[in-house]
């Protein structure tokens, strides 16, 4: 049985009779169908995008056969008012984000095991619903809302119940019926925590209404979300095999995944992906998985369990292709021809015969014609004969004519050998990957494989069997744009005309198109994407053309670019070992055809492309949703370059560059590059595309550039535990403090007060903040001591830095001995600061010192200032603030001399006034209104032994200071006279 989308059912009593059905109309009402489900012997279930239930049962035989059509009706409950179509799963208005107006997910139909008749059971996106159905009646057993009961196993789970149900975003993709349990596969995203979908199973006993799960397991498979995820999601389907094992496939489109679902098995899990596969369709028999695939038709998939959990693959049928003689594909080539070509002078000719001959299973001739053209002898060598030999010949099969077509029977070469036989493009491409595969078995039948090294292209030693490697993933790509050609046809019909000109390609034949120009030649099939480019550049740049249609125009050209990228990358993922080849060591770098930067390089196309759609398309749209396919295909572009660059740069630390200056030099450009893709998602505020790719690719800035921006503090929490082992904390810290973002440096949560101390450990100016956050105060008053003794360059900040040390010390609580002795260090700095800024306006006018920036001044240079030429009106105040300041100045230091400064001042002060027209008769009259004296009277009035402070008499009247004025009776007369006076004061003999 087989339904329309309109409802229109036809159904055959035997499948091996086509033409013998019968069709009526199901009487949808407009509504559509939306799928169609086994329940033999009452017949089928048929459900509508309305989420109505049908039960089609055939009747009769022969000619009085027919089908009836009976309303099991709208479920209620779960189903009731929906009515909409879902194309794709889509996030309901409710808080919990599921979506409780969801259609029907899955309907599957089982053996009653209590009732008679059928059991159904009905999937969508919030509830499960089982149903009991029999050709007299149907009726609802009971309805449960499985998504309330999964949502409390995930939060406990996954997130250890760190996370709140309602948050969830949460998906019931599957379910399979196992006796009397369901199994259920479901998906979860929590948006606060990561961008990371994981995948669950969940078993539900269904002996009763079940309030619980009896199993659940979380699958390592996981998704990243984006925006066309959800359509993805509904692609996944699973099949439930061997409870024993619980043994599961999870399968897609293109991908077949192979896992346990308990958790003793976790670890037994693997993928396979086949190049240009898709699967049709999957189901089992007596336990075994059967997958209908479009390359190899029905396939089985056995699980096996030793060295590793692999696949079996076993093809129950082969597509038509696959009938044809391996050697039919390389049938132009006549037997006559043949032995010409066999027994040629040119050792090309030579070499095409063996390889046909091999694939004609004549091994022995062609190892023969191989040992004589390329004997043994010959050394492998840089670009030798051999390898050049080997890729003019791939080159010759990706770049073949198709000889069966007449339009081209001009200009096939008359010694050509022809790779297809088919008239149809699609198909000449599929023979000519085939036509590669046979050659490179030739290669490594006849042992030229491992004697092949390298050839010189694009200005470097590129080895030979990447060279065969980059033909193949071109025949891909060629297969992948001819597929979106069909999509996409007015867009690539102009840009390989584009593409022609540029290679000057032209035919004497009209009935070639330039399709048929193009794609023959495989090995230049990157001039498509220099044409995409231009042609956008020339419409954006055009005043005739608006911007709607260059935008649209852009979009498809994304497409293009992004549908054959991803051939390339699945190409890419496939077997590793068929181009490698274990006897070649180059420790050259080697860089990829899809990498080279020159003019008209893949990789310049593709940045240009990323730029273009950043600042001409997506600023230029003007809908949502043009908006989120143009962000949907930016990411896959930044994605394939930052996978093409990143693995670059692993190959050179593979081969032990990692410590050689061009290793550095590409990780610094690779890091630049990698910021300047990603920027533009926060730009643009795709937070999630920014985050999943930042996450792949460990783009630490744009990480915490955008927990920044959104202000997001628990997602910058989370990702410092992710990548705690990869220096996130201290990246972060760096970046604050690189933002003057100090504050927020200091205002971290309590998981990362130990990273944090360890990073202001060469911070020192930072870490007394974090210390009195920790209330570590005897710590922080330490830190701003020394902080505030190194402090030179203002004042100011060494005045606080002092005050605050002397708080924290007061504030410690420690013990007073500890306490006492930070203090008197603390009270020394400041009263040095205290004598600076006590300093004479005049001065600090005279020497140009601005109170608010004034650095810090050493005592030297205040004892200087005080006594100096510019404090030109200094009293015995100033003096003695000078001599004061000699106790702060440190007598271990050999380059200055205490005595000798103390001296100086004294001098000072003498020199400040007029000794030689002072009158003797009187001397100590005479001399108490000097600047000498009184300065001793303010000391000696203060406490200070005087017999320190001064200097001897002989010191002071030989000093050189005093010039002239030492030689002066008068002077040296009340000198003595006034030293005597002091003397008798103080008793001193």
């Amino acid at each position: 049985m087989a339904m329309s989308p309109e409802g229109v059912i036809r159904y055959w009593s035997n499948a091996a009779h086509e033409e013998s059905y019968i069709e009526i109309n199901a009487g949808l009402q407009g509504h559509e169908g939306h799928s169609l489900t086994q329940a033999l012997p009452l017949g089928c279930i048929l459900t509508t995008t309305t989420n109505a239930l049908y039960l089609m049962t055939p009747i009769g035989s022969g000619r009085q056969l027919s089908v009836t059509c009976r309303s099991l009706g709208t479920s209620q409950g779960m189903l009731a008012g929906i009515g909409r179509r879902m194309s794709s799963f889509m996030f309901g208005s409710s808080a919990s984000h599921s979506n409780s107006f969801s259609s029907i997910e899955r309907v599957h139909v089982s053996d009653g095991n209590n009732v008679d008749g059928k059991m159904l059971h009905v999937l969508t996106g919030v509830h499960l619903q089982v149903w009991s159905i029999s050709d007299d009646e149907q009726k609802i057993l009971f309805d449960v809302n499985i998504d309330k009961i999964f949502r409390d196993y995930m939060c406990e789970v996954i997130w250890e119940d760190e996370c709140d149900p309602v948050d969830l975003h949460t998906w019931m993709i599957d379910l399979q019926v196992n006796g009397d349990d369901v199994m259920i596969m479901a998906a979860c995203w929590n948006l606060d925590i990561s961008s990371t979908i994981y995948f669950v199973f969940g078993s539900l006993d269904m002996r009763g209404v079940p309030q619980s799960l009896s199993s659940f397991t979380v699958i390592k498979h996981t998704a990243i979300y984006n925006e066309g995820i959800e359509k993805k999601l509904a692609q996944y389907r699973f099949l439930f095999l061997d409870a024993a094992l619980s043994l599961a496939y999870v399968h897609t489109s293109d991908t077949i995944l192979c896992l346990s679902v308990s958790e003793a098995n976790q670890e037994m899990e693997n993928t396979f992906k086949h190049t240009n596969e898709k699967i049709l369709g999957a189901g089992c028999c007596d336990g075994q998985a059967i997958f209908f695939t479009k390359a190899h038709g029905l396939l089985t998939i056995t699980a096996t369990f030793e060295n590793d959990f692999t696949f079996d693959l076993t093809s129950l049928t082969v597509n038509e292709s696959a009938w044809k003689d391996e050697s039919a594909i390389l049938s132009t080539v006549g037997p006559e021809q043949l032995l010409d070509m066999s027994m040629s002078t040119d050792d090309n000719q030579r070499i095409k015969a063996a390889f046909l001959l091999c694939m004609r299973k004549n091994i022995k001739d062609a190892q023969a014609i191989v040992d004589e053209v390329l004997p043994s002898s010959i050394l492998p060598g840089h670009d030798c004969f051999l390898d050049r030999l080997v890729v003019s010949l791939s080159r010759q099969l990706v770049d073949d004519f198709p000889a069966s077509d007449p339009r081209w029977a001009e200009s096939v070469p008359k010694d050509m050998v022809s790779a297809s036989s088919s008239l149809i493009l699609h198909h000449q491409l599929e023979d000519k990957i085939k036509a590669l595969q046979y050659f490179i078995a030739f290669l490594k039948t006849v042992g030229l494989w491992n004697r092949m090294h390298s050839i010189a292209a694009d200005e470097q030693r590129v080895p030979t069997c990447r060279v065969l490697r980059e033909h193949a993933e071109k025949l891909a790509a060629a297969v992948a744009l001819c597929e979106l050609h069909r999509v996409h046809s007015a867009v690539v019909d102009s840009v390989i005309k584009t593409a022609l000109t540029k290679r000057s390609a032209v035919s004497s034949n009209s009935a070639l198109t330039p399709q048929d120009l193009f794609y023959r030649e495989v090995s230049k099939l990157d001039d498509i994407f220099w044409a995409l480019v231009q042609t956008e550049q020339n419409l954006i740049q055009s005043d005739s053309v608006t911007h709607i249609d260059a935008v649209t125009f852009l979009s498809k050209a994304n497409s293009v670019f992004e549908g054959v990228l991803r051939a390339i990358s699945v190409f890419r993922q496939g077997p590793k070992d068929e181009f490698e080849q274990p006897t070649l060591q180059l420790q050259e770098e080697y860089v990829t055809w899809t990498a080279c930067k020159h003019k008209t390089g893949l990789k310049t196309m593709l940045l240009a492309q990323h730029s273009l759609t950043v600042q001409h398309g997506i600023p230029e749209c003007i809908d949502r949703h043009t908006r989120a396919t143009l962000i949907c295909q930016l990411v896959s572009l930044t994605e394939f370059l930052l996978t093409e660059e990143s693995e670059r740069v692993d190959s050179v630390k593979t081969r032990g560059g990692d410590g050689s200056e061009r290793y550095a030099d590409m990780v610094k450009a690779y890091e630049k590059d990698r910021y300047r893709l990603i920027q533009p998602f926060l730009q643009f505020e795709a937070y999630v595309e920014a985050a999943a790719l930042a996450e792949k690719y460990l783009d630490f800035r744009i990480l915490t550039q955008m927990c920044d921006d959104t202000d997001n503090r628990e997602k910058l929490e989370h990702y410092m535990k992710l990548f705690s082992n990869k220096g996130f904390p201290q990246f972060v810290f760096n970046w604050y403090l690189s933002e003057g973002k100090q504050a927020k440096l200091m205002n971290q949560s309590m998981s990362q007060h130990r990273e944090l101390t360890a990073f202001l450990q060469s911070h020192y100016n930072l870490s007394w903040l974090h210390q009195i956050n920790m209330h570590d105060f005897i710590g922080a008053a330490e830190v701003l001591k020394s902080l505030g003794q190194q402090e030179e360059s203002n004042l100011a900040k060494r005045k606080t830095f002092l005050s605050l040390a002397k708080l924290s010390a007061l504030a410690s609580g420690e013990s007073e001995e500890t306490v006492k002795q930070i203090t008197e260090e603390v009270n020394l700095e400041q009263e040095i600061v205290l004598h600076q800024e006590s300093l004479p306006h005049d001065v600090l006018v005279a020497e140009g010192l601005d109170t608010e920036y004034m650095p810090v001044l050493s005592p030297e240079e205040l004892v200087d200032l005080y006594i100096g030429e510019s404090n030109s009106a200094a009293t015995e105040y100033d003096f003695r603030k000078a001599l004061d300041l000699l106790v702060f100045i440190d007598k271990s230091d050999s380059e200055t001399d205490v005595e000798s400064l103390k001296l100086k001042i004294w001098c000072a002060v003498i020199l400040r006034d007029s000794w030689t027209d002072m009158d003797t008769d009187d001397p100590l009259e005479k001399s108490k209104d000097t600047l000498f004296y009184k300065t001793i009277e303010h000391a000696f009035y203060d406490g200070v032994d005087i017999k320190d402070y001064l200097p001897s008499v002989q010191e002071l009247l030989s000093c050189e200071q005093l010039g002239d004025l030492r030689h002066n009776p008068s002077f040296k007369y009340l000198v003595k006279v006034g030293y005597q006076h002091i003397q008798t004061i103080l008793g001193i003999d």
